[in-house]
């Protein structure tokens, strides 16, 4: 939806983003029936001993998870200070594009300038009006599935979850998900990190044996549609769908319109299955600037993690005024070059030859929704 203005990230708690959802949503989490501890012991070490964990409630002292408070006499939302991340953001008359420029190893580059990118929309060059490249803060939804098969896989994601908290910062917000035939919120937006090691030693083995990927996927970016600013879904699921009430098409549309929101999809059974359901991971990450992993072990999962850690914190900024100008509700697609030399008609041809081979992960494009008042 467009903006005016400078948008802030400002993570809640997720019970609260859905309309008519109370905080007894926490209570629909996966029931502890047996410790996952010791499963976990199996497939390679104990998890440390961890302090003890509370999330304090809405206004209580120590309050650090996010949570927006209501103003009963002024109506308005209390915010804490922002935390952002990385995407696409739109107004009536500017669009900017976060981009990350990797080499052919996957190593940032840095240094680059305005002159060397070009930008199109819809196949129209775009005049760059802003540049920049920023350093920030994350906010990461980790959204796992986790049903009654527990297969070794599904166990062995719950626990790279943990390995995450290594890229991630003080300042950075984390929340986890866990989805079999609905998603629980197994943490709520934190910055604590052992909490996240405590939430995994303390879940226990989930009821129902579907799998509804669409619904959870769904249901995750409706609530993080309230967070301003830039928010990242870190998705280790299998691809598979079971029993979810939505289609593919809804979820792709909702991914469309989801307003600054990347996702980074973790395929936990690589090569195992249903070749539509790798694919459907790979589709989730390309469209929103985000990437894909294939992930069979820790280390496997370690270099994912690596990976996109440096991909959220490093990245350029682009913002143009796009000469298509109606908001009609139409799909427009996106496109970002580097270049190494000025293009001119007479060096065109050389500029091509000698032209470095990078990666440019961004956004795929937005749709030019109207304004709503």
């Amino acid at each position: 939806m467009p903006s005016n203005g400078t948008l802030r990230c400002v993570p809640m708690n997720l019970n609260n983003l859905a309309p008519g959802l109370s905080r007894t949503a926490r209570s629909r989490s996966l029931p502890a029936i047996v410790p996952l501890a010791a499963l976990l012991l199996l497939i390679g070490g104990g998890l440390a001993q961890l302090r003890a964990y509370h999330v304090p409630s809405p206004g209580s002292p120590g309050d650090r998870s996010g949570i927006i408070r209501e103003d009963s006499q002024a109506g308005t939302a209390a915010k804490p200070s922002p935390t952002p991340g990385y995407t696409l953001r739109i107004d009536t008359s500017l669009v900017t594009v976060d981009a990350s420029v990797l080499t052919e190893d996957g190593y940032f580059v840095y240094d680059l300038k305005k002159e060397d990118f070009r930008l199109f929309e819809d196949g129209v060059p775009q005049t760059i009006t802003s540049f920049g490249q920023i350093q920030t803060p994350v906010t990461v939804v980790l959204l796992v599935e986790f049903n009654a098969d527990t297969s070794m896989q599904q166990v062995l994601a719950l626990r790279a979850c943990t390995r995450l908290t290594r890229q991630l910062k003080p300042e950075d917000w984390t929340a986890l998900v866990l989805f079999d035939k609905r998603p629980n919120i197994a943490l709520d937006f934190t910055q604590d990190k052992s909490a996240i090691l405590e939430t995994v030693s303390k879940t226990g083995f989930p009821l129902s044996r579907e799998t509804n990927l669409f619904d959870a996927l769904a249901d995750t970016l409706d609530r993080l549609q309230s967070v301003e600013g830039r928010k990242y879904v870190v998705l280790m699921a299998s691809g598979n769908d079971t029993l979810s009430k939505l289609y593919l098409d809804p979820v792709l549309k909702k991914i469309e319109q989801a307003r600054q929101t990347v996702i980074y999809s973790v395929d936990i059974l690589p090569g195992v299955g249903n070749l539509q359901a790798h694919n459907q991971l790979r589709v989730f990450a390309r469209m929103t600037g985000g990437r894909y992993y294939p992930a069979v072990s820790l280390q496997d999962y370690d270099d994912a993690f690596r990976d996109l850690g440096q991909s959220v914190r490093n990245r350029y900024v682009l913002s143009y005024h796009p000469t298509h100008r109606e908001q009609d509700s139409t799909w427009r697609k996106i496109k970002v070059q580097v270049v190494d030399l000025p293009e001119t008609a007479d060096n065109a041809k050389e500029m091509n030859k000698h032209r470095r081979k990078y990666q440019i992960v961004a956004r795929e494009g937005y749709r030019a929704a109207p304004e709503v008042h």
